[in-house]
């Protein structure tokens, strides 16, 4: 019979990682991997103790390499030694996740074993600010930049699919931006997304955990904000040309369709490696410089309007206007232009 994986990466646990691994194995049977991830000698019998529970597997880093660097450790071994595995659970070893839920999401995902099933944690209360402040924000930063609206974007109990887990094991990311590197990646392969109600539990306030908040959320942020960073070069590229063009007297239009033309390229390059993760080919890349001219001819109708009805200063105009167009390019490119080619 097919079945589910326990992966649990662990970087200098407490003793709650090996009374969650046994408290599970009273009452399940699901096999269990554990990655020790670089936590050195002095967790050398914490580690021997989750060892000795039946049907656990523990792998170990020689030195600690990050969350995201362990799960695909994990994943790997898991591909590799349960060819009838249909995924995995993955849930974090400092005593966050419960057994109930963590069987909760593997009952879900032996129901539904090609979606990524996400426990959802309720942040009303008994939450420490830092989670529920992070939570808000990135909540708000998935629906606007990735086009989901999920109510814990940061949740390490997650149902992965072994699909998924092929796909996550090319993920560059090492740290705790991997888990939001996942989403994109299987957003992008149009995984559908099934959200289960867990419990919220933090001990000591999570003192426990060994996430950054500001380093390790610049991280985060910055896989979902990598949009923006490419409009900006694209933007540099763009507004260069046409300073230069229109500072020698060539007509908006003209201007506005060479300064495309110059930053096409480079925009359509940084959208396809490092925002949508896509492998579009030929025909994309026309559909794409046929939106690129469409809307330049827009946005160059409006310039002349702004110019002659409100301000006469063409770079102003274009400023205005391309702000204005930002938001619905981005949503036209995610949903449309990438969406049925991106691929992980």
């Amino acid at each position: 019979m097919s079945k589910t994986i326990l992966l649990i990466p662990s970087c200098q646990p407490t003793v709650l990682c090996c009374e969650l691994l046994e408290e599970l194995r009273r009452i399940d049977l699901t096999p269990i991997v554990i990655v020790d991830d670089g936590s050195g000698l002095a967790y050398q019998e914490l580690f021997q103790r989750a060892s000795r529970v039946a049907d656990t597997v523990v792998l170990t880093n020689a030195v600690n390499l990050g969350k995201g660097a362990a799960l695909k450790h994990g994943m790997n071994h898991i591909l590799v030694n349960y060819p009838d595995c249909i995924g995995i659970v993955t849930a974090d070893g400092d005593g966050q996740h419960s057994v109930g839920d963590i069987l909760k999401v593997a009952d879900e995902l032996q129901a539904c074993p090609t979606e990524a099933v996400l426990g959802s944690r309720d942040f009303k209360r008994d939450v420490p600010l830092r989670s529920k402040l992070g939570n808000i924000i990135s909540r708000y930063v998935y629906r606007f930049l990735i086009g989901l609206n999920l109510s814990d974007t940061q949740t390490g109990l997650r149902g992965i699919p072994r699909r998924l887990m092929e796909l996550s094991l090319s993920i560059r990311s090492n740290r705790y931006e991997f888990e939001t590197e996942q989403i994109i990646t299987a957003k992008a392969a149009n995984f559908k997304f099934r959200e289960v109600p867990i419990r919220t539990v933090y001990i000591d306030d999570n003192r426990g955990s060994h996430f950054n908040p500001i380093l390790d959320s610049f991280r985060i942020y910055f896989v979902l904000l990598r949009y923006a960073i490419s409009s900006l070069a694209t933007a540099l590229a763009d507004f260069l040309t046409f300073y230069i063009l229109t500072a020698n007297g060539m007509p908006v239009l003209g201007a506005n369709m060479s300064a495309r033309a110059v930053a096409l390229w480079i925009q359509f390059m940084l959208l396809k490696r490092y925002v949508f993760k896509s492998k579009a080919g030929l025909s994309i890349f026309a559909a794409y410089v046929a939106y690129v001219f469409f809307t330049g001819y827009v946005s160059s109708a409006m310039q002349v309007q702004f110019t002659e009805q409100v301000v006469n200063s063409p770079l102003l105009a274009k400023i205005v206007v391309e702000l204005l167009i930002w938001i619905f390019n981005f949503m036209f490119l995610r949903d449309i232009i990438f969406r049925r080619w991106s691929e992980a």
